[in-house]
């Protein structure tokens, strides 16, 4: 197993866990309780935090998103549960990105991006994916419990799970040098380049619940047992948030394959793969601040097939 992870070249942190026990937990570069910016990856975190208010009684897949937001075009023809599945229909214009350039607020953000926001009908109940439901999903849960998408991650994952390597990227510089974050790199022109951090920054309030939190492989691998076997959620709130049907290729942020769920992230020079059957027993996480676009896809072929791998030890 160590043999076909080092072998994908990626220089980074590794954790594989198979059923239930770690069975390896290395670095190829930097050190195992390293954390990077997990980019979509947080999308998982962001679906299981909006399916608590449903389970709580406080939303529902089926309320409309003109509930919250009503000048968003087609807000009235879009739910809940188009949004997590990103089937809304929903997108921003042509040419156009999340956020604004100069951070100001959430609110603020979404503001921006309501009036960036186009609605193509034809497209409800198609898998289309975009970021910008994720953003709403955001606004909406800080709406219903009057505190900020900062407020409510840490209130849901770092504070119970006690995540000693996990920051938002704007954090202060202390919290990051605590949580061992190390800078992230980008392939360009032949060669690594550091990427500017302001805009790293500026980039993560932009993503706001799909792309800016830092974490360490040890703290991800927690959050997401929590999510998928913990008590977080019950068994009906994972099976509806899950719940087979078009797109049955995505669900609550996570890919699904025959045997096990997947996630990956990529930008701001970082990369994070993870693989989890449903259990979340058997885990394969591998992060890096090394980033080379067009390696991104060939690497993920190569993990699934580790995982697969992994699958059949027993």
């Amino acid at each position: 197993m160590r043999q076909a992870v080092n072998g994908l070249g990626i220089k980074g942190s590794v954790l594989v866990i198979n059923n239930g026990k770690t069975l390896l937990d290395y670095a190829t570069d930097n050190t195992a309780d390293t954390s990077y910016l997990i980019n979509s990856v947080q999308k998982s975190m962001t679906a299981a935090m909006v399916m608590r208010e449903i389970q709580d009684g406080k939303l529902s897949m089926d309320d409309r998103l003109a509930k919250f937001y009503p000048t968003v075009p087609g807000a009235k023809k879009v739910k809940i549960k188009d949004l997590l599945k990103m089937t809304s229909g929903l997108s921003l214009e042509p040419g156009k990105k999340l956020g604004t350039k100069h951070f100001v607020s959430d609110e603020d953000n979404i503001k921006h991006d309501i009036k960036k926001t186009v609605f193509d009908s034809d497209m409800v109940g198609k898998w289309n994916y975009s970021s910008l439901n994720y953003v709403y999903l955001c606004g909406i849960i800080s709406q219903l419990e009057n505190k900020s998408y900062e407020q409510l991650f840490k209130s849901t994952f770092v504070k119970p799970l006690k995540l000693k390597h996990t920051a938002f990227l704007w954090s202060s510089p202390g919290k990051l040098v605590a949580s061992g974050l190390v800078p992230g790199h980008d392939f360009k022109h032949g060669r690594y380049t550091t990427v500017k951090y302001r805009s790293s920054v500026r980039e993560a309030h932009n993503e706001l619940g799909a792309g800016s939190v830092v974490m360490s492989d040890h703290d991800l691998a927690k959050v997401l047992q929590y999510i998928l076997a913990g008590s977080l959620l019950t068994k009906e709130s994972r099976k509806i948030l899950y719940k087979a049907g078009p797109p049955s290729y995505y669900n609550g942020g996570l890919y699904n394959k025959a045997r096990y769920k997947t996630a990956n992230g990529a930008g701001q020079g970082y990369f994070t793969f993870m693989r989890s059957t449903k259990d979340a027993r058997d885990m394969i996480i591998i992060q890096n601040n090394h980033s080379d676009g067009k390696k991104f896809i060939p690497t993920k072929v190569k993990i699934d097939k580790i995982m697969s791998k992994l699958i059949s030890m027993k």
